[in-house]
């Protein structure tokens, strides 16, 4: 484990007020008189890729606290992120189910190999439905890193329905049927009958043996109506954040052509997503997998005005 430092690879301070972030500082293990505080030009949002040095530490785990300034002079709640400092090539591996550190099964595994959790464990120990791993690697000093755990579902047989559910109203949620190899088209699904601003979609899948899936939740935009593109109502953008299909859904009082741009913050154009042609309610994805991380605007553009709403790229 080489100089290991476990950061998220992207921080961004989303503000409610004009003030934009200038400057962040760092320290580690809690040593906050030796922070490292760094300026920046103003920015709405904030992409760390710079290293973090980590020579000076010994092996084992540590903790890197940091924060953000705005123009105001105000400091965010500090966030504290765990790390491993290795000095050695990774050289091993274990990890247990369901929290029975005691039935732990160790590996060996060398730095660019991968442990294949899936072929390792034996299902026929475990119980249906939700069930956790955890694992750590280790180094050839015998650290281990910081534990990590997911769920993860088992015996569930082929899929043959799910269910979803808008802000954890989950006593109103919706089921559906549908085969293995079955799409379920989302973007047609989800109802209108909410209000403004951003919600959270949660998704489940149900298998013939009666369990379910670990559910899945994303945020989506909705959009009742926009002044700024008269005649176009019930706008619905879904996922935000997304990774690599963008859809949008929306209804006109008659036949329109609507052009869509994607603009980074500053304004500029970073993908054409060319002219759509519309009529009453429908709905359609584009692929977004070629942008990099950050937050973009998506411009959409009728014979009357235009209209811009934010999305992130994780």
């Amino acid at each position: 484990m080489r100089n290991l430092l476990l950061l998220p690879a992207a921080t961004a301070l989303c503000a409610t007020q004009a003030q934009q972030i200038d400057s962040y500082r760092y320290w580690f293990d809690d040593a906050i008189a030796n922070a490292v505080t760094t300026t920046v030009s103003a920015t709405d949002e904030l992409v760390l890729t710079t290293a973090w040095p980590t020579g000076a530490m010994g092996p084992g785990h540590h903790r890197v606290s940091f924060q953000f300034r705005d123009t105001d002079g105000v400091w965010s709640v500090p966030s504290t992120e765990l790390f491993v400092r290795g000095g050695h090539d990774i050289v091993g591996y274990r990890y247990w189910v369901n929290d029975d550190i005691g039935s732990l099964i160790t590996g060996t595994v060398g730095p660019a190999q991968v442990a294949d959790l899936n072929s390792l464990i034996d299902p026929g120990t475990l119980t249906k439905a939700f069930n956790t791993v955890t694992i750590q690697f280790t180094d050839a000093d015998g650290s281990y890193t910081v534990p990590r755990t997911q769920y993860f579902t088992a015996h569930s047989g082929l899929v043959n329905g799910y269910q979803y559910w808008i802000d954890d109203d989950i006593a109103n949620s919706q089921n559906g049927s549908l085969g293995p190899a079955d799409v379920v088209d989302l973007i047609a699904d989800l109802p209108v009958n909410t209000t403004n601003g951003i919600h959270v979609f949660t998704i489940r899948f149900s298998g013939v043996n009666g369990s379910w899936s670990v559910p899945l939740s994303t945020e989506f935009s909705f959009t009742t109506a926009v002044e700024e593109l008269p005649g176009v109502t019930d706008l619905l953008l879904f996922p935000n954040p997304v990774t690599d299909q963008l859809g949008l859904r929306l209804t006109t009082d008659k036949a329109r052509t609507l052009s869509l741009q994607v603009l980074d913050l500053s304004g500029s154009v970073v993908a054409d997503l060319s002219t759509w042609s519309v009529g009453s309610t429908a709905h359609r994805s584009w692929d977004v997998s070629a942008l990099a991380s950050g937050s973009y605007l998506l411009r959409i553009t009728g014979e009357h005005g235009a209209w811009t709403t934010r999305f992130v790229k994780p």
